[in-house]
């Protein structure tokens, strides 16, 4: 911003420098959505998740010996689209080609950065799985050690990567060296995605799923993400004339989870443990253009699938059909917990905002909402309230100094599981002023150009 670019060259760099120093959450082999706002205009919302390979089906699994989708490996993977959606939402919105917002994350990846609180904690949870593989365990758990906080890490493999694709574009992941590696390195690891699953992959413009909720325009992602619970919970709690109580927020959030088909009651305990994250960014820039971007790779370091052309994992997002016990679609998108959101007011953009968290972004984004547009609060503010969770299998869990905790005692001491409470970012106008909140839960930060 600082050189003249907008909210979506900013938010793009950002990504980009994500994609090296948070490589357990997001990178090439990922997927991502963005919802962009121009001042006086509809948010437009872009798709840039991966479909299933048309490979993976319920008689491949059954020939594999499988009965469902693996959590991890290869035969998680599907078609990385997150390289392609920066791209294309750089031609549509931006001001910057994507091989000029290229510099800051080759220099990291090559030259080296310091590991991060949570890249530390990822790495020393996920160790024993990350030193099997020959790409990601000499990068994040050399000789089985976790990384720790402030130790220094260069990925030159990374460098190259993202140097090809500042050259030949996004499309090399595609229909270049890149996608032909990518392509045959999960066929030698038993994985179903082919070099026609990557060829046919392209960024889908969504219409944008909307309702009105305290005088303002809530607009989320439809399916495949979680978007339309945000929506149908808002509808419920707009109906009400005044401030509801919080047990009919839990109520009209599992309501609408239910309804968006993430019916969290109907679930039951993880096949696998519920270890993953997802890195959002939101960016509003001095014209008033709104970026909501989130990325990921799904679980912790994605499939733990590497590929040495990428320096990193493949997302294993067809692992959700897992935990939905849901079966393959070939060719189909597989749903998706990941959704960024904006808020609108009389046609103007008002907030962009999203959450990282796994099944707790939409139960997140409601109760942010409701203290942004019901109480008032300022973003940081509205961050900062102390949440609930409605975990797997229905139970709810409190933070500490939740209005229910005098009401639901057992709630208060129920431990949210490893994705948490979610972690939150907001831009927005509050009372005519520019502002920023940043989730403390997990090291967020404004940054006011």
């Amino acid at each position: 911003m600082r050189n003249g670019g907008n909210a979506v060259d900013a938010a793009v760099a950002a990504a980009l420098v994500l994609y090296v120093v948070e490589p357990h959450a997001c990178g090439p082999g990922g997927d991502a959505f963005l919802i962009c706002v121009a001042p006086g205009r509809q948010p437009v919302a872009l798709d840039g998740s991966g479909s299933l390979p048309l490979g993976l089906s319920t008689a491949a699994l059954a020939a594999d010996g499988l009965t469902e989708v693996p959590g991890r490996g290869a035969r998680s993977a599907t078609t990385p689209g997150a390289m392609a959606l920066l791209e294309d939402a750089l031609a549509r919105f931006g001001t910057r080609l994507l091989a000029d917002l290229m510099g800051p994350a080759i220099e990291l990846a090559r030259d080296g950065f310091q590991v991060r609180r949570t890249l530390a904690a990822t790495s020393a949870r996920a160790t024993a799985e990350l030193v099997a593989d020959p790409v990601l365990g000499p990068l994040y758990a050399p000789e089985g050690r976790a990384r720790v906080e402030g130790e220094w890490i260069m990925n030159p493999a990374l460098a190259e990567c993202l140097l090809a694709i500042a050259s030949g574009g996004a499309r090399v992941l595609y229909d270049g060296a890149l996608g032909a590696a990518i392509a045959a390195r999960v066929a030698a690891g038993g994985g179903y995605l082919r070099r026609d699953d990557l060829l046919a992959h392209a960024t889908i413009e969504r219409a944008p799923v909307s309702t009105g909720f305290r005088r303002a325009m809530v607009w989320e992602l439809p399916a495949p993400t979680q978007g339309p619970a945000v929506v149908e919970a808002l509808r419920l709690l707009d109906a009400t004339e005044a401030m509801p109580a919080w047990s009919k927020v839990v109520d009209a959030v599992g309501t609408g989870m239910a309804h968006a088909g993430f019916d969290l009651t109907a679930m039951g305990a993880r096949p696998t443990p519920a270890r993953g994250d997802t890195t959002y960014i939101a960016a509003i820039d001095g014209d008033g253009l709104g970026a909501s971007l989130i990325t990921s790779v799904f679980g912790d370091f994605g499939s733990y699938f590497g590929i040495p052309e990428l320096g990193g994992p493949m997302g294993n997002r067809a692992a959700m059909l897992r935990a939905l016990h849901r079966a393959p679609e070939p060719g189909a998108k597989p749903p998706h917990t990941t959704i960024p959101a904006a808020v609108t007011k009389d046609g103007q953009l008002a907030y962009v905002l999203g959450v990282a968290g796994g099944f707790m972004q939409a139960q997140a984004q409601v109760q942010i909402l409701v203290h942004l547009l019901e109480r008032g609060l300022d973003p940081q503010a509205a961050i900062d309230e102390p949440r609930f969770k409605i975990l797997l299998g229905g139970e709810v869990a409190l933070e500490a100094g939740h209005p229910l905790a005098a009401s639901l005692p057992d709630a208060a001491n129920r431990s949210p599981g490893q994705e948490g409470f979610g972690a939150a970012q907001v831009v927005g106008w509050h009372h005519g002023m520019l502002m920023g909140g940043a989730d403390a839960r997990r090291g967020g930060a404004v940054e006011i150009a």
